[in-house]
């Protein structure tokens, strides 16, 4: 990777890889003064949606908490090491693999960083569903964590 990085995007679902994927991010934004952006994109069936009388329009609310809770150490850390650190939470009836791609175009992403595993157990066969989908459709590069 001898090309500059500005703008680093790390993916987070909860697990222990995306939370290692998130200190990795840190480190490398440290050494190259890039800003990190922490994605967590939450999968809702498009029928879930149709339903408001389960109170889907508080998830996004909900999201935004798990991921301030997932990555407090982080956000302390980003601050201690002048990192300018935000973090986005979007949800998606489609495919979380599209959303992170979208994202990365949209903010003009150098870099993705991915665990190599997510948090569900399916996630966890062979790479990992979401990161073998942005390995294969991300315009940038991408440093898969264990």
């Amino acid at each position: 990777m001898s090309e500059e990085i500005s703008k680093i995007m790390v993916c987070i679902d909860g697990s222990e890889n995306s939370i290692k994927a998130a200190r990795k991010a840190l480190e490398m934004a440290k050494k190259n003064n890039a800003e990190v952006i922490a994605v967590y994109i939450s999968f809702i069936p498009y029928y879930l949606r149709r339903l408001p009388q389960y109170g889907w329009e508080g998830l996004h609310e909900y999201d935004v908490g798990q991921m301030k809770e997932w990555l407090k150490d982080i956000m302390i850390q980003a601050k201690e090491d002048n990192i300018h650190f935000k973090s986005l939470v979007r949800e998606t009836t489609s495919s979380i693999v599209k959303e992170i791609i979208n994202i990365a175009d949209e903010e003009k992403i150098d870099l993705i960083i991915v665990g190599s595993t997510g948090k569900s157990k399916l996630d966890r066969v062979l790479v990992g569903s979401v990161a073998q989908g942005v390995m294969t459709n991300a315009k940038c590069s991408i440093l898969l964590v264990r």
